[in-house]
């Protein structure tokens, strides 16, 4: 399968076009930067930037050498996960050899070099201390991933901000077994592991995504998602539904078992008593119409993976059938929004199979694009898509950096938006005056939640 989200796509001093579902043609740049001046993107400061690095040398690892297993690299594991110290790196190794030991039901896993505690200098000795405690308990935990170097980088994002990283004071103490308690069914999730493997980042960010989708669930909360079913009474219908007796006409209607309990007769006259009516039932999926930031400044791996974690959270509903999505990009041109309907699960698998980590879009335009798409709404259309939403007025969810114009005194209706590494004051009024949420996520993944009638509140402390 051709990695279509590598593909760039064609673009002009002041325009662009967005990729489509099917791009055919590699772009030589020149979009307009949100900074100012044309083609930004990440490789614009290649360079300006550096790259740090890391030691390969393996021989003072604390954790020995397995045979017929081959430790990655540093390169592999930097693939793999945001590690920027040379300790995360070798406690990464040492995690994926106690993983890959663990695997092979070998317990022994101390080097020779670390061996004999008592022949240890201090400085030794305090490794060994602040180390065996956490490989000790891999071997009794639960651990996610399908290699060991997935499992490694689990458990390493788990316990990054705790004292074994030399985050935290020397004097907090670390509950193990707490720390690397995982949700198994979210990390084992057959629809969400397939999702990740649809998509170039979400393969090789994987553990970094799986970490933050527990925390997504639950800001993701904070927009509720459920669907409408309406029940109607009618005199003949083959689907029935369980309802408390409202009158003696119904006692026909009572399920045998309820006349065998021994206080039926109490439970008749006080009309405590279930029936099965005939209803006509009609589920109304609710929509979800959400747009992304398609602008240069969206173009780091940070910001993508949240991306990513967003809209698998959010399309575990459409695979439930209680949600349909409409997607789409945006900068600062209304006529450049192009849906994508995501009804069920064959459009979110096609959806994974087109979809750009790669912004290089310039200025954005929020307000704009919200005004055009009630407005599109009004006139029973969504831009690209003949469908009519005007009944429903679904909710718009803004995936975004928070660097955007805002550029409108008032949302047409309901809005809420998600910003990544910045706060926008701005949005937050609006979203919040529509009766929406602002979501702010900051850089080092701290989540908090801005609403007219909570305020802020912190979700990273729930």
């Amino acid at each position: 399968m051709a990695n279509l989200w590598n593909d760039e796509y064609i673009g002009y001093d002041d325009s662009y076009t967005y990729p489509s579902y099917a791009p055919k043609k590699k772009s030589s740049g020149g979009w307009k930067s949100k900074y100012g001046g044309g083609g930004w993107s990440r490789s614009s400061w290649s360079s300006f930037s550096f790259e740090v690095e890391y030691s390969d040398d393996n021989s003072g690892l604390f954790v020995k050498d397995p045979i017929n297993y081959i430790t990655p690299t540093s390169a592999d594991i930097k693939k793999k996960v945001k590690a920027t110290k040379q300790a995360s790196i070798d406690l990464i190794k040492e995690l994926t050899r106690v993983c890959y030991l663990k695997m092979i039901d070998e317990p022994n896993y101390i080097s020779e070099s670390f061996a004999d505690y008592n022949s240890l200098d201090d400085s030794d000795k305090e490794t060994y201390q602040s180390k065996k405690p956490l490989l000790d308990s891999v071997y009794d935990q639960y651990i996610p991933g399908f290699t060991p170097l997935e499992q490694a980088i689990a458990i390493y994002l788990k316990i990054k901000n705790d004292s074994i990283t030399g985050e935290k004071s020397e004097d907090e103490d670390v509950d193990l077994d707490k720390c690397l308690e995982f949700d198994r069914a979210l990390y084992a999730d057959p629809d969400i592991n397939e999702q990740l493997e649809l998509n170039e980042l979400s393969k090789n960010k994987k553990m970094e995504i799986l970490n933050k989708l527990s925390l997504i669930g639950e800001f993701g909360g904070e927009f509720k998602v459920e669907k409408d079913v309406c029940e109607k009474i009618v005199a003949n219908s083959d689907q029935f539904s369980k309802m408390i007796m409202r009158s003696y006409d119904q006692m026909t209607m009572v399920d045998l078992y309820q006349r065998l309990l021994p206080n039926f007769d109490v439970k008749f006259l006080t009309k405590d008593l279930t029936v099965s009516v005939p209803v006509d039932r009609k589920e109304q999926k609710q929509k979800i119409i959400i747009i992304l930031d398609y602008s240069g400044s969206m173009h780091y791996d940070d910001k993508q993976t949240w991306v990513n974690g967003i809209l698998i959270d959010r399309f575990k509903y459409v695979m439930k059938g209680e949600a349909e999505v409409f997607f789409s990009y945006f900068v600062d041109r209304e006529e450049q929004l192009d849906f994508q309907h995501i009804k069920d699960r064959a459009d979110v698998i096609n959806f994974w199979q087109t979809f750009s980590n790669e912004p290089n879009g310039g200025t954005t335009e929020v307000g704009n694009m919200v005004k055009h798409i009630a407005n599109e709404i009004s006139e029973k259309r969504l831009c690209n898509l003949n469908v009519d939403l005007s009944q429903e007025k679904p909710e718009i969810l803004i995936i975004n950096d928070g660097q955007d114009d805002i550029n409108i005194d008032e949302f047409p209706y309901k809005v809420n938006a998600i910003t990544l590494m910045e706060y926008n004051n701005d949005l937050k009024n609006l979203c919040n005056k529509s009766g929406g949420k602002l979501i702010e996520v900051t850089e080092d993944d701290q989540v908090y939640s801005y609403s007219e009638e909570a305020g802020k509140q912190e979700i990273t402390k729930k």
